[in-house]
């Protein structure tokens, strides 16, 4: 690999629309957090593809509403079917470990470990996607890498195997990134979402009808379940706006805001407190992290601005 030529690049600015999307990406990440701690607040009760399925279902409600405002059903039509059967695959199983994971390890171990997925789907861009990655990148990603060992804890003699899990949601996110950086070249990410939860919510419709795989919520849990999949449909179509008002150099760098939040809920309701290896690889994932966003920037590299929206 070579290293990075700098091209000149004008100085990114931030107008009124930039403002707008980086408020919506944050009350995005906002709500995505909420529906991660709502998922940790079942404890692992029900199965997870039980989850998964009121996690699918019933985000199409506002996904539908959301749908005219981004020219109706015409914003379905696609031209790469295969991409979408990779971007629900490897959607799914990043859910599917990463909700299990989640139910078992402490809300900001998760969202640590889950901060890999970038730095995954810039490795994956070298075979899948034909990209040059330099000197520089690999660095920022090797570093990345290093803060996940950190806070996978071995370092503090407190490795849980269960944060393998997490690693591997963020390597199937990492999947559908590439994924979604193939669709946006032609389709409207209004194709993108609503065919990945369809076809999602249709597997788990699958799986929980086999035995043991499906167990009866109570009013409480339900009333929790319905909202993890309303709230996440939500919250969805904010990050879509996000991102169809400013550039996502501008906008990504705020998903870093879920450390706050899993902080504050994993010591105001699960009394959790993290140790410092979290707080020191979490760091390191993210200054890695924004490190490669700064890269690409500077060197034009588009990390698919979606046509339409990102839903």
């Amino acid at each position: 690999m070579s290293s990075e030529a700098v091209p000149a690049n004008p100085p990114l600015s931030v107008d009124a629309s930039a403002v707008r999307g980086i408020a919506m990406q944050i009350v995005a990440v906002a709500g995505f957090s909420v529906m991660g701690m709502m998922i940790k607040l079942l404890e692992g009760r029900y199965p997870t593809s039980e989850v998964i399925l009121f996690r699918c279902w019933p985000a199409l409600i506002p996904l539908l509403l959301y749908l005219p405002m981004q020219g109706g059903f015409s914003a379905l039509k696609t031209r790469r079917p295969f991409w979408h059967l990779v971007r629900t695959v490897s959607g799914l199983v990043s859910m599917f470990v990463g909700f299990y994971a989640l139910s078992q390890m402490a809300l900001a171990d998760y969202v640590a470990i889950s901060f890999t997925a970038p730095l995954f789907g810039t490795l994956l861009s070298i075979p899948l996607l034909g990209e040059r990655v330099g000197v520089w990148r690999l660095g920022a990603v090797a570093v990345g890498f290093a803060g996940a060992v950190v806070t996978l804890g071995p370092l503090s003699g407190s490795l849980d195997p269960v944060a393998l899990f997490a690693l591997g949601s963020a390597l199937g996110y990492g999947v559908a990134m590439i994924s979604m950086r193939k669709l946006g070249a032609t389709d409207k990410s209004a194709a993108t979402v609503f065919y990945f939860t369809l076809g999602s919510g249709a597997v788990s419709l699958a799986l929980v009808s086999m035995p043991g795989q499906w167990v009866t919520p109570t009013v409480d849990d339900l009333a929790i379940l319905m909202g993890i999949g309303l709230l996440g449909g939500v919250a969805q179509i904010f990050m879509t706006e996000a991102f169809r008002l400013a550039p996502p150099s501008v906008v990504a760098p705020f998903d870093y805001t879920a450390m706050i939040w899993a902080m504050a809920f994993g010591f105001l309701i699960f009394g959790s407190v993290p140790g410092w290896n979290v707080f020191v690889g979490a760091g390191m994932i993210a200054a890695s992290g924004l490190y490669i966003i700064h890269r690409e920037r500077v060197r034009g590299i588009k990390r698919g601005r979606i046509k339409g929206s990102s839903l």
